[in-house]
């Protein structure tokens, strides 16, 4: 599957398609600046690319990331808790699987996050 990038104006396309997913490709963003391209694709991947080369950046990333709508805990491969998404935002949180973006409506605030060893006393706060 590739992605193509177009010019609004002149309806052209520009540089060459960007190859590298195996399935449909769902989800498409740019970065603040417009130098990277973030994709993800039913092929469970999230691949970042540079729009000036059209090159992928890196190898693709695949970990099965899930929102457990029940709990606000996201985990990782092998069921790894890796960090709790408050009711508020639990509503416009995407699962990787159906979305691969967070949408710009909403911004979690990490600003508070426990992390690394002691990840488990952030209920306890």
């Amino acid at each position: 599957m590739t992605v193509r990038l177009w010019d609004v104006a002149t309806g052209q396309q520009v540089g060459e398609p960007l190859w590298g997913h195996t399935d449909l490709v769902l989800s498409v963003s740019f970065s603040p600046d417009g130098t990277r391209i973030v994709t993800g694709s039913w092929d469970k991947t999230v691949r970042l690319w540079d729009v000036a080369t059209g090159q992928q950046v890196g190898e693709p990333f695949s970990a099965p990331f899930v929102l457990n709508v029940g709990s606000g805990w996201v985990s990782g491969p092998k069921r790894r808790l890796l960090f709790w998404v408050p009711p508020a935002s639990q509503r416009p949180f995407y699962s990787p699987g159906t979305a691969l973006v967070i949408p710009r409506c909403c911004e979690l605030d990490l600003s508070r996050m426990t992390h690394g060893q002691h990840w488990q006393k952030c209920r306890a706060r």
